[in-house]
């Protein structure tokens, strides 16, 4: 191979902290950044106090230089992307891996991760999904490319009709970067909890998450089982203030570190993962990749993300939550196939692949 190929990054996440797409687009690049066959990425963002790059550090030196951290025009946000970046390096195939970009820019590869604001509309406000509604069609119309990850995402973007028909490639997530995370040794003590003794959930109070469902799954269960333990989304209070307030056997832990996350789904019975849709839904393969198994939603892309690694549950049905948090936590030999079937399925998923795909549209 020889350093043939450059790229523009859209890279206004560097402006905030990274959020789900954003790792998407932090793991994809970084895998681009350790091709040979890659010379440069250009990460073009808008001027800030600061930029959150420590996720640099993970690369050796050799893939670091390639990475150009270049700061470009005066405005912030989506005035930025579309007024300052668009015309910026037009000769360069812009990756823009976070949802949206510049409506004018032709050379461009957008990932589009989902239909969410189509599919789940009551998690966005009646603003966000007006301006998505209108941006995302217009987006999809003009790049050059249309990614997304997963056949679901695909079949709904095109079914809906906001890309055209047969223009999405699909680009897979990976999970392998949960094994650059050593666990924490000191999560579990800091929590009060006991390795095997609690079942994991990730929060947010998105409605789509479903997350009063599972909690009141739980709560149903006959006392004395194993915690509920809700970490990430907000802290306690804001769960409090939204009606979530914890319970009988759940409790809210709030934002982890990516090491305690790692800890987290080491000691847990098990990983339950209750979303009504997902455009991919990462946290049951980075469970996985940890050695935890997984209770999943038929919901989205989830069941195709998943295989046969996971028990499934309806997420409309509470009941079956609840059995089937009962059935994981009674059945050590169900627990067992299930993480040896998970570290099979999550080793499917690798970053490295999904930036080979992003190289066959560049080719």
């Amino acid at each position: 191979m020889t350093l043939s190929h450059s790229f523009a990054v859209n890279a206004r996440f560097l402006t905030r902290p990274a959020t789900g797409v954003d790792r998407v687009a932090i793991e994809i690049i970084s895998a681009l950044a350790q091709r040979p066959d890659v010379a440069r990425l250009t990460l073009l963002h808008p001027k800030a106090d600061k930029l959150h790059v420590g996720w640099l550090g993970h690369l050796d030196a050799g893939s670091r230089a390639k990475m150009d951290l270049h700061p470009l025009g005066s405005r912030s946000g989506h005035l930025w992307e579309q007024l300052d970046l668009a015309p910026a390096q037009p000769g360069s195939l812009l990756l823009s891996l976070c949802g949206t970009g510049p409506v004018l820019r032709r050379n461009q590869a957008v990932m589009i991760h989902d239909a969410q604001v189509w599919d789940a509309a009551p998690s966005f406000s009646p603003a966000f999904r007006l301006a998505y509604r209108i941006l995302l069609p217009t987006i999809a119309r003009t790049a050059r490319h249309v990614l997304t990850v997963s056949q679901f995402a695909k079949g709904r973007l095109e079914d809906l009709r906001i890309v055209p028909q047969g223009k999405t490639r699909v680009v897979l997530n990976g999970a392998d970067h949960m094994r650059r995370f050593a666990p924490d040794p000191a999560t579990l003590q800091r929590y009060g909890l006991v390795a095997g003794g609690f079942f994991l959930a990730i929060g947010s109070l998105a409605p789509h998450k479903n997350l009063r469902r599972l909690t009141e799954a739980a709560m149903a269960r006959a006392p004395g089982g194993p915690d509920l333990i809700v970490a990430g989304g907000a802290n306690s209070k804001v769960f409090a203030d939204a009606g979530l307030a914890a319970g009988t056997g759940v409790r809210f832990i709030g934002r982890v570190s990516d090491a305690e996350l790692s800890a987290l789904y080491q000691g847990a019975l098990a990983l339950a993962f209750p979303s009504l849709t997902e455009g991919f839904g990462l946290p049951p393969l980075e469970a996985m990749v940890c050695g935890c198994p997984v209770i999943a939603t038929t919901g989205g892309a989830v069941p195709e993300i998943c295989g046969d690694a996971a028990i499934f549950v309806d997420p409309s049905d509470s009941a079956g939550w609840t059995a089937a948090l009962e059935r994981v936590a009674a059945d050590p030999a169900l627990r067992a196939g299930l993480v040896t079937k998970g570290h099979a399925r999550a080793a499917i998923y690798t970053w490295a692949k999904a930036a080979d795909a992003v190289m066959e549209i560049a080719q």
